[in-house]
């Protein structure tokens, strides 16, 4: 008797511990569940916040901060009559060439920083916008399979009733099939969609969710492609610095005079801002061509969109007739399948020209300022 007791007692703690235990994992899986609602600014946001990338750039920043103030205390340092050539080396230091140099350092430094976050949040923009698309595609295919189904199952009633052969119920059930198996391709690829997007942002973890609020809405979209450019050409870190290693090889070249004009520095000085010069010139029209096709790319994304949208309200129309059609006998089921196929197709080309058109916008924008 007191065996049993003493037994029943040991079932009754076992069951204790398990309950606890269980209670224990519930309460820490539960506390590991993130859900982010983000719309877009929002995950730029989180994806700038404490990104080690920026310290770099924040240190690189310093350090050139640091050189120009070693170049001005160098330049102060140097003075009285420098004997030449042998103290040539110091002729660049007294005309300030060190300096110029340096604060070219320091400007390029902060506009590399500025450049990185438009990259940055270029790249939020693109993962961000392609997780929506993958959530479109996904839901386009689920109504495709939906309607697929429902297809199948009046189907397989006329076939009981005779009205249809079994070729039509063969071809029901394939669709069914395809349309599932496409469900499946597009819930794979949002997935991944989700995974990348959540690396970017610094969420990335097995028990983290992210809801997205912001759609691929379309906007027309209009610009001064001229005056854009002439910006552009004061604002982008190609252009600067390249305007900089002209203007750096003029004042070196200056520093050679010292030297007279059959010298050899002064000639090689000389041939390093022609070449400058000429870099800086041709770059410019290349920079400028590269905007404007980039508002090209804008045009084109724009028509493709307006047609998708066309292509899709006559393939919905379309289906809609031949719905009609199939229930009184006068096209058969495959010809039906076809045409949802066709509304199918046309979903998915609408929603990958929503997303061209919205990332050439974005593209454009980070072209005129700052480049990508």
């Amino acid at each position: 008797m007191f065996a049993e007791r003493k037994n029943n007692t040991m079932k009754r703690c076992l069951a204790t511990i398990v309950m606890v235990l269980m209670m224990l994992s519930s309460v820490s899986v539960f506390a590991e569940e993130v859900t982010y609602t983000l719309g877009l600014e929002d995950a730029i946001n989180m994806a700038m916040e404490n990104n080690p990338q920026f310290v770099n750039a924040d240190t690189k920043i310093k350090n050139a901060e640091k050189q120009l103030e070693e170049a001005k205390k160098e330049q102060k340092n140097v003075k009285g009559v420098i004997r030449l050539p042998s103290a040539f080396s110091l002729v660049p230091v007294k005309n300030g060439y060190y300096v110029e140099q340096a604060k070219i350092g320091v400007e390029s430094a902060k506009r590399e920083k500025v450049k990185l976050e438009n990259t940055l949040r270029y790249e939020v923009t693109q993962k961000y916008y392609s997780v929506k698309l993958a959530e479109a595609l996904l839901r386009s295919t689920q109504d495709a399979y939906k309607i697929a189904t429902e297809n199948k199952n009046a189907i397989d009633i006329q076939y009981e009733l005779g009205f249809v052969s079994k070729l039509d119920v063969n071809n029901a059930a394939y669709m069914v099939m395809q349309t599932k198996a496409a469900c499946d391709k597009y819930e794979r690829n949002l997935s991944v969609a989700r995974e990348n997007l959540k690396i970017s942002i610094q969420a990335d973890g097995k028990d983290v969710n992210i809801i997205l609020t912001d759609g691929i809405e379309y906007q027309p979209f209009e610009a001064n492609v001229s005056e854009d450019i002439e910006k552009a050409m004061e604002t982008r870190l190609d252009v600067y610095s390249l305007k900089a290693a002209c203007e750096l090889a003029k004042k070196y070249l200056e520093t050679t005079l010292v030297l007279g004009y059959k010298s050899s520095e002064y000639s090689a000085a000389n041939q390093t801002l022609v070449q400058s010069e000429y870099t800086y010139a041709n770059s410019k029209k290349l920079i400028g061509l590269s905007i404007m096709s980039a508002y090209n790319e804008i045009l084109n994304t724009e028509d493709s969109l307006k047609l998708a949208e066309q292509n899709l309200e006559l393939k919905t129309q379309e289906y809609n007739v031949a719905k009609v059609q199939c229930e009184i006998g006068m096209i058969t089921n495959t010809q039906l399948t076809g045409a949802l196929n066709a509304v199918t197709s046309a979903e998915i080309e609408l929603e990958n020209a929503k997303l061209n058109y919205k990332l050439a916008v974005e593209k454009y924008g980070y072209e005129i300022t700052l480049g990508l």
